[in-house]
């Protein structure tokens, strides 16, 4: 009894720090992939050799759409070192509501759509819990997860300033890895 006491207290416990119970960090990404806006796929093999910031997010969740405001913010500062921000809706209908979501945040990096219930497969989120927005993953150059939060104000900070101080902490921690050299932003098609 004791135990199973532990161990229930324990849950509850990374999940009230924002903890992903269950998930491995470090470790390797997987290919992970979701549709934006006209169909087109995006895979993160796309993006090797960059850091990335992979956001899941709900289209309706008032600290999702406060944290795409915040990395697009990061995402102008650091791109050109090889910051590149990732974002995936996953509520019910966001197929539809996700081009909204985009230009109602203002982001310029590539957001999509897909399935939850891919996102706690990438996540080894156990599907029997509930999974609290945004969830962010942080992924290094050599294609390591590094970082895996759960939404919550204890991780991403109880408003926008210190949501911001603390996702640059991460981004720059990363960013300046050893043995990690910066990719060349790729120039925009007119």
């Amino acid at each position: 009894m004791m135990r199973g006491l532990a161990a229930i207290c324990m849950a509850l416990t990374m999940l009230n720090v924002g903890v992903m119970p269950g998930a491995t960090v470090p470790r390797p990404s997987p290919e992970y992939g979701f549709e934006v806006t006209g169909g087109k796929q995006v895979l993160l093999s796309q993006f090797k050799g960059k850091v990335v910031l992979l956001g899941f997010y709900l289209t309706t969740c008032p600290h999702c759409k406060d944290t795409v405001k915040v990395v697009e913010k990061l995402y102008k500062e650091f791109g050109a070192q090889g910051f590149q921000p990732l974002g995936v809706c996953v509520n019910d209908m966001s197929k539809m509501l996700t081009a909204d979501f985009i230009r109602e945040q203002g982001a310029t990096f590539p957001i999509g759509y897909g399935p939850r219930d891919m996102a706690y497969g990438y996540l080894q989120h156990p599907t029997m819990l509930q999974l609290y927005f945004p969830t962010i993953v942080l992924i290094d150059r050599k294609g390591t997860i590094i970082a895996q939060y759960m939404g919550g104000d204890l991780i991403f900070g109880k408003d926008l300033a210190e949501r911001e101080k603390n996702f640059r902490k991460l981004i720059e921690d990363a960013l300046k890895k050893p043995g990690a050299t910066a990719t060349p932003a790729k120039k925009k098609a007119s």
